[in-house]
């Protein structure tokens, strides 16, 4: 069976009370991503900031992740700078990470490529 790049494949619902995977997990998940991306809180979530010329390219970059998230119904912490935006990652519901955090970064990822 082969195994779609994270960008490539789709978030699943989570319920209240899912596991969230171990530190040690994350910590080989973000290998997959692109480098930036940090895990913190004690492997409970994963964050990057994105540099801009101006806060208009920031604030469009949070835009275009914003329909990305609805359409995974995955959605982000995003906070807006002059020149800067930065995502924080974990699922609510399992208190910590789950491959729904990966899925989403990786696919936040090819929104840098446009």
């Amino acid at each position: 069976m082969i195994k779609l790049p994270l960008s490539q494949r789709h978030c699943r619902p989570c319920r209240r009370g899912a596991q969230p995977m171990p530190a040690s997990k994350a910590q080989i998940m973000l290998s997959y991503l692109p480098s930036g991306w940090r895990l913190l809180g004690r492997g409970r979530k994963i964050k990057k900031v994105f540099l801009f010329k101006d806060f208009f390219d920031a604030l469009q970059f949070a835009d275009h992740i914003g329909v990305l998230a609805d359409q995974e119904d995955h959605h982000p912490d995003l906070g807006v700078a002059w020149g800067r935006c930065e995502v924080t990652l974990r699922t609510h519901a399992a208190g910590g990470l789950t491959n729904n955090d990966f899925i989403l970064a990786a696919k936040i990822e090819t929104l840098t490529k446009r």
